[in-house]
């Protein structure tokens, strides 16, 4: 069994380090001469993942089909030697190899070779699998030994080849940004002058310097500034923005030459369908009668539904697509494979079918890059209509239903279209139905159960979508989905009957039932006011939150995107909202609130006119999503004395005292004052006492550890309970006499003593924790005793005051304060037992505590 592991491990390394594509040699001759100044150094707050560059330069030599890097990396700390101690190049096989120049460490004036090609490795490098694409490429790496702080990684390669599919033109695009600073940067294209590239640049990127020298002519650019690569991308920010200078380069004179190259490689669409492709095409022509749309409907839903996903975009396959035949018997494909199946099959109709380039990314901004097929990264299919506009349908897209000039679209923003006399980009206009109508009702009365019921119903693009999920999930991850969503509501929220689902797939239409059950929803404050959240789910997900948004940079929204959402609220009392209507060219936001008694129906819509926010109008959308959120995202309250029920957003838990009270109306609670006042001075000649005790410690005063490890968190924990029990302080409302009148009013004389008590035991607590963390901080040898003490009067004053709440009569607006109680109770013994177990039992403790009382002397 060891000789095999060991034969094993041999052939795992062989196969690791030896790779015909991957060589060492001398520099190439034909290099452009540059000069940095390798003694610049940058500013230390442009420096990040603790490295920086001497030297960053790239040429590219179109005739000799060669991309050359050269790159010196300067370590400064820890993070650079961690982040910046490997080299890795990746590279196709299938048409590229690679060339190490140089892999040196310069350490203190003296360089160390570090290129072995023994110790190159060669991994797959499949980045996209979990996208069910597949392209082929490969790393090769090295993991240098023995780099320090203060090293140089001298670094040069060249990736030697071209990807043929592109007919021997080139196109690049690079963004002159970096993560971390720059000190010189390098661009050089070597061409000849019958080969003349074009530019495009944005951002005020510069243009390249141009050299002739006979028939060569080159292109560079020589230390432009290099902007920080920085946090102007995120969730919230359209794929399509770009705020970094970047230059498009092309060796395609304009969008009529990338049509030609895209005919060609999808071979002019003439392609053979099998036998038993053209049986299924003599089907649908049956079943549609002589109606091309219905023809079209039928392809469209076969190569969507049963052509699997999966893209082997492996050498020339990454733009060159696999013949409809393979396509079809293995029933796979990527985008391009399924677009041109689709196309095959229409066109076999005499259906004018064309494949159509996209980018999903750049979107509407396409037509501000240079043409080349490197600008596309998605393949659709575009139908020609007999006034020479284009329908656009993507074969990509699965579980799409409805009529098909319904269908939907994405906002893909422009679309090259592979037909012969094309001459620019077409316009793509979005599918017009993404819809939602939901309703929810939901009973929450004060002390029974709550009941949600939700109708949804989802049309468009929505409706493909829930449609896909319910497909791809089984019922058991449907009900943990749903459950997960209405756990905002209440965290024990429970399915009362199984999902309810229809679908109209005439319509695209999609209704899905859901029923569930809830403890009570109404919370209790400390002081006995009852509080209710929600917020509206699908819209909180689905506006984006401005919080740290810049004001320079736009926004993305959800679009084309519909929401039509109503909330019927049966509540034991009722409450008051009002409504809110915004609009602008962006979105249209509408709440309409509708009372009839106890019951509210709030109305919500929200509808986008655009896929994001102008830069220029983020500043008004912070306010608006300010209000929205408002709207949106609620609590109901209502005083001890039921005296106002009011909707208002974000008050504390505790703050329940009785609404609309002024300052000018604040009387003060003399009982709760007295109270603190003789405690304060109790708990003052206590401290006095207590001070002057001291322990028998195992070790000599003044040889104590600095406090640290686990002590620190110990003392984190003790300045938390007095920072918390201090803010439940002020908020309760202890030394109103309005509250004192509430709970008068409310359980008489016994519970306006069992609000005295809470206030006692509250004042111990905060009493206790603050001498604790002065004792802790001075590292007193009482400290670990008194913290015991003081874990037992917690519990002991939490569980007094449990009980008082179950043995006393209490009104039955705060019987629910007896859950707060318990949790509390639970959560203190949790951690003091923790605390008091590691204080009896760790060495750290009886190392650290050992100061004793000293006596000032004056």
């Amino acid at each position: 069994m060891r000789t095999l592991w060991l034969i094993s491990g041999i052939l795992l390394t062989l196969r690791l380090s030896a790779h015909p594509n991957v060589r060492s040699g001398s520099l190439p001759g034909w290099l452009y001469d540059n000069h940095p100044r390798l003694n610049e150094r940058p500013s230390v707050e442009d420096i990040s993942n603790g490295y920086y560059y001497d030297l960053l330069d790239f040429q590219s030599n179109l005739a000799r089909n060669t991309e050359f890097t050269h790159y010196i990396r300067h370590i400064v700390n820890g993070s650079g030697v961690q982040y910046a101690s490997e080299v890795s190049v990746t590279f196709s096989p299938q048409f590229q190899h690679v060339v190490f120049h140089r892999i040196d460490i310069i350490r203190d004036g003296m360089v160390i070779h570090r290129l072995r090609t023994s110790r190159i490795k060669v991994v797959q490098e499949e980045t996209d699998a979990d996208e069910f694409q597949y392209n082929g490429l490969k790393r090769a790496f090295l993991t240098l030994d023995d780099v320090r702080k203060g090293d140089r990684i001298d670094v040069a390669f060249s990736v030697v080849g071209f990807n043929p599919v592109f007919g021997n033109k080139y196109s690049d695009e690079f963004s002159l940004s970096s993560e971390t600073a720059v000190c010189n940067y390098f661009k050089t294209i070597i061409t000849t002058t019958d080969r003349p590239l074009f530019f495009r640049t944005t951002n005020h990127a510069p243009g390249p310097v141009e050299h002739r020298h006979d028939k060569t002519l080159i292109y560079t650019w020589d230390n432009p500034s290099i902007d920080a690569d920085d946090t102007r991308s995120g969730s919230n920010i359209p794929s399509w923005f770009n705020s970094y200078p970047t230059v498009y380069v092309t060796e395609f004179e304009g969008w009529p030459s990338v049509v030609d190259w895209g005919l060609k490689t999808f071979n002019h669409y003439k392609y053979p369908l099998p036998p038993a492709l053209q049986q299924k095409v003599s089907d649908w022509k049956t079943r549609s009668q002589g109606d091309k749309v219905a023809f079209a409907s039928l392809a469209l839903r076969f190569v969507q539904d049963e052509i699997r996903y999966l893209g082997l975009e492996i050498g020339t396959n990454t733009h060159r697509p696999h013949p409809p035949t393979a396509v079809f018997e293995r029933r796979f494909g990527d985008c391009k494979d399924k677009a041109l199946l689709l196309t095959a099959i229409l066109r076999h109709e005499d259906i004018p079918a064309y494949v159509a380039l996209i980018n999903t990314e750049t979107r509407s901004r396409l037509n501000t890059v240079a043409p080349s097929p490197g600008a596309f990264d998605h393949a659709i299919v575009a139908i020609r209509r007999p006034d020479g506009k284009y329908d656009f349908i993507d074969p990509t897209l699965t579980a799409q239903r409805g009529q098909f000039a319904d269908l939907f679209l994405p906002a893909y923003g422009y679309a090259l279209v592979l037909r012969e006399g094309e001459s620019g980009l077409q316009p793509v206009t979005p599918g017009k139905i993404n819809d939602y109508s939901i309703i929810e009702t939901l009973d929450a009365p004060w002390y029974d159960s709550s009941h949600l019921s939700v109708t949804s119903v989802y049309t468009g693009a929505a409706a493909d979508d829930i449609r896909s999920m319910f497909s791809e999930k089984s019922t058991k991850d449907l009900e943990a989905i749903y459950r997960k969503y209405y756990a905002t509501i209440s965290d024990e929220v429970r399915q009362d009957r199984a999902f309810a689902f229809t679908d109209d797939s005439e319509k695209n239409m999609v209704t899905v039932r859901k029923h569930y059950c809830m403890p009570p929803l109404w919370k209790t404050g400390s002081n006995g006011g009852r509080y209710f959240e929600f917020t509206v789910r699908i819209l909180e997900q689905n506006l984006p939150d401005p919080s740290d948004a810049p004001d320079n940079v736009p926004i993305a929204l959800p679009y084309p995107f519909n929401v039509h959402y109503t909330l019927d609220l049966n509540l034991p009392e009722s409450w008051s909202f009002d409504e809110l209507h915004i609009k602008n060219d962006a979105y249209q936001f509408d709440f309409e609130p509708v009372r009839v008694g106890n019951n509210i129906s709030l109305h919500y819509s929200l509808r986008t006119f655009d896929d994001h926010i102008p830069a220029a109008s983020v500043g008004a959308y912070k306010q608006d999503y300010k209000n929205i959120y408002e709207k949106i995202s609620f609590r109901l309250t209502r005083a001890p004395d039921a005296g106002g029920s009011f909707g208002e957003r974000n008050p504390s838990p505790d703050a329940t005292a009785p609404a609309h009270l002024s300052l000018g109306d604040w009387k003060a609670c003399w009982p709760a004052i007295w109270l603190t006042f003789f405690f304060s001075l109790l708990f003052f000649r206590l401290f006095q006492y207590l001070n002057t005790r001291s322990e028998e410690t195992l070790y000599a005063a003044g040889s104590g550890y600095p406090l640290g490890g686990w002590l620190i968190l110990l003392g984190i924990s003790i300045a938390s309970v007095l920072v918390l029990e201090v803010t439940r302080l002020l908020q309760a409302g202890y030394f109103s006499d309005t509250s004192w009148e509430v709970y008068g009013n409310a359980g008489g004389i016994s519970l306006q003593y069992l609000y005295l008590t809470q206030l006692a035991i509250q004042l111990t607590l905060i009493s206790g924790a603050a001498i604790l963390l002065f004792w802790f901080i001075k590292k007193r040898d009482i400290f670990p005793r008194m913290f015991l003490w003081y874990a037992g009067i917690l519990l002991s004053g939490r569980l007094l005051l449990l009980v008082l709440f179950y043995v006393m009569p209490i009104p039955a607006s705060i019987v629910g304060y007896r859950s707060v109680l318990i949790l509390a109770l639970v959560r203190s013994a949790v951690c003091t037992i923790a605390w008091a177990g590691y204080i009896l039992r760790s060495g750290q403790v009886k190392s650290t505590f050992l100061e004793p009382f000293r006596q000032r002397i004056r």
